[in-house]
């Protein structure tokens, strides 16, 4: 079996993501080495992403849907909680910027946990929020187990709420 196929077994075993050294272990090569792997499965067609955790195989749990909004920085972590406590997981944030055109960040916040890692490290690493770079306007995807959820969600940023599509 290729380095490159065990990788995807690791992967397929696991709903969280992987660091790139943990999987340089396991399969005896260099992070280097994963990285070159990681581009080729994506090329091969898995979709594979890379999040601060490290590397997941994406799966679809339900629809995906993306709102557009606009909020303050410090309205972050009430807007993740509303969204979620609706049924929502947050996959990402996209936003435009003048030069370099879209921006995405990917979040994957699903539940209380999450919200609070996401802030805990959008305050000690000091990082600027994406939305700052827009005037707050942001796009997040959304996924939802179904069109009544997704009505939920919406309902619970309406104040927030640009547009959805």
């Amino acid at each position: 079996m290729e380095k490159k196929d065990k990788i995807l077994k690791i992967l397929e075993k696991f709903e969280k993501p992987i660091k790139g050294k943990i999987l340089a272990e396991k399969i005896g090569v260099s992070r280097q080495m994963i990285i070159q792997y990681i581009s080729k499965l994506k090329s091969d067609g898995y979709n594979i992403v890379s999040t601060r955790d490290g590397y997941m195989l994406e799966r679809e749990h339900g629809i995906r849907k993306m709102i557009a909004v606009k909020h303050d920085a410090d309205e972050i972590e009430s807007e993740l909680f509303a969204i979620v406590n609706a049924g929502g997981k947050i996959l990402d944030v996209i936003v435009e910027h003048p030069i370099y055109g879209e921006i995405k960040g990917r979040i994957d916040v699903k539940n209380e946990e999450d919200i609070i890692k996401f802030m805990s490290l959008l305050k000690t690493t000091n990082a600027t929020p994406l939305l700052e770079l827009s005037e707050g306007i942001h796009i997040h995807t959304i996924e939802v187990k179904d069109e009544k959820t997704f009505e939920k969600v919406k309902e619970s940023i309406r104040k927030y709420l640009i547009l959805d599509f």
